[in-house]
């Protein structure tokens, strides 16, 4: 068995291309909203005051604009219905061989570029034409604008498949690096450091009418975003939202040197790793968040984030280290953010703040003083949480490894070896064989980040049930060597 923690401290990188179309210019919502206190009498595992929220202020969604010049400017925004039932996304509930190998050569229109040609890359990806493919030679590319992507299936990539060797520093003088408008937009094998605002932002123009599809961001290393590292949101108009995308194989980090420059909104800590409002069918797997917390000036936000009516969501196989909040689906009790022409669970009365989806076999876990909930469920119907691994050293002082509340949360959580579950606000799940108040015993080498389960973990090995789509293991191997899975995200 490969040793677990050298999984993530290798350069790994693959893609897949996609097909569909829109057009250019658009839109930031910030979809900022306070989150309901409430209290549930039924759970006393659970604190009496709410301990997670957005930490952001309470105003109404914004869409963010980008002019020619690749600059953001504001625009306003209104909430009509979803126009049309979206095309059903591949089915994401279907395990593979965990693959991180390099991606191919790209086709299309190839541009090759050298870090002297920084200042112009702006305008040359502003102004490039569909399936045009960006090499970037080793070098750091110092920008004053953003890489604004305009037309469908343009590609950002090194030309060594390397990471660490093409750096595109913003020098928070950039709101975004890179402005993704258009469908089927790659990057990969590329460093991104230092955005004002995020890194990655995705969203559709202003006036689409189609969703943008097919956005894939793998092997690639992302540092120091000062709000959210990528950013995923529809129009203001809410006439197109972003579906069917990819995060894959890829490093977050922020830094002790960029922990002074996130963005101190709401409570403190406007930042975090990937933050999808009303998105269908994204996966975000095999990646490592590290250090997204901020040191006692407020909360941050999820590692992995969907929510405001996101759907069909697949969180699966990543390291989550040292973040304040691990995975979160859903946040508000309340909301109304994207209505789904099929109406997929139309037994709901109200607001679901997130659909269905899958969050199984990642391994969460935190040291610091500013860790609050590992994966959390909140107005979020029909979600599966399987075969997690959730540890923090100092558990019994900490919120909740896995906590679910709202009474529209309906959720099964399921062979998870965890600190402890908490449950709120009338909150439905099928919560069974979990194995709670977990200890580094357990593991091979804990505070090495090697969560195998050891040769004395019986309490874990063989103890879980047999669950359809249990996916593969933090290995990429399945849940079937023994007589009955083992419960957590290794499979001894």
């Amino acid at each position: 068995m490969v040793k677990w923690s050298a999984l993530f401290r290798r350069t790994l990188i693959v893609m897949l291309l996609a097909g569909a179309g829109v057009a250019c210019g658009s839109g930031d919502p910030d979809a900022r909203r306070a989150l309901d206190g409430g209290e549930d009498a039924g759970a006393p595992d659970a604190p009496g005051e709410d301990a997670s929220h957005d930490g952001s202020p309470d105003d109404p969604d914004t869409d963010t604009s980008v002019d020619d010049a690749g600059d953001e400017v504001d625009a306003d925004a209104d909430d009509p219905d979803d126009p049309e039932d979206p095309e059903d996304p591949e089915d994401p509930e279907t395990p593979g061989a965990v693959d991180c190998a390099p991606l191919p050569e790209s086709g299309g229109t190839i541009v090759e570029v050298d870090a002297s040609m920084a200042g112009q890359l702006p305008q040359l990806v502003r102004q490039a034409q569909a399936n045009t493919t960006f090499v970037l030679a080793a070098g750091t590319y110092e920008l004053t604008e953003t890489l604004h992507i305009r037309a469908e299936g343009v590609t950002l990539r090194s030309a060594g498949d390397d990471a660490e060797s093409v750096v595109i520093d913003g020098g928070y003088n950039v709101n975004s690096l890179v402005f993704i408008n258009a469908s089927n937009a790659t990057l990969a094998h590329l460093t991104l450091r230092r955005a004002l605002h995020h890194p990655i932002h995705v969203t559709p123009t202003g006036d689409a009418s189609e969703n943008l599809l097919g956005t894939r961001i793998y092997g690639v290393h992302i540092v120091d975003g000062a709000q959210q590292f990528i950013k995923i949101n529809p129009n203001g108009a809410r006439s197109a939202f972003v579906d069917d995308g990819l995060v894959a194989c890829s490093r977050f980090e922020l830094t002790d040197a960029g922990r002074p420059r996130v963005d101190r909104s709401g409570t403190g800590c406007y930042t975090g790793g990937v933050d999808g409002h009303a998105a269908r069918g994204w996966v975000v797997r095999d990646n490592h968040f590290k250090d997204i917390y901020c040191a006692g000036e407020g909360l941050a936000e999820h590692a992995v984030h969907f929510w405001s009516a996101s759907r069909d969501t697949v969180v699966e196989r990543n390291l989550i280290e040292n973040c304040a909040r691990g995975v979160g689906f859903g946040l508000s009790q309340s909301g109304g953010d994207r209505n789904y022409a099929d109406d997929p669970h139309p037994e709901v009365e109200g607001y679901m703040g997130h659909i269905d989806g899958m969050i199984r076999n990642n391994i969460i876990v935190a040291d610091i003083d500013y860790y609050d909930t590992g994966i959390e469920l909140a107005q979020a119907h029909g979600v599966r949480v399987l075969h997690n691994t959730i540890y923090d050293a100092d558990a019994a002082n900490r919120f909740s490894s896995i906590d679910y509340r709202f009474p529209n949360t309906s959720a099964e959580i399921r062979n998870n070896l965890v600190g402890r579950i908490t449950r709120r606000n009338e909150a439905a799940g099928e919560v069974e064989t979990n194995l709670e108040g977990v200890g580094a015993a357990l593991f091979e080498d804990a505070f090495g980040l090697d969560f195998h389960l050891g040769a004395s973990a019986t309490a874990a090995i063989d103890q879980g049930d047999v669950v359809e789509d249990a996916g593969l293991d933090i290995d990429g191997e399945p849940h079937e060597k023994g007589a009955a899975p083992d419960i957590g995200a290794d499979e001894r």
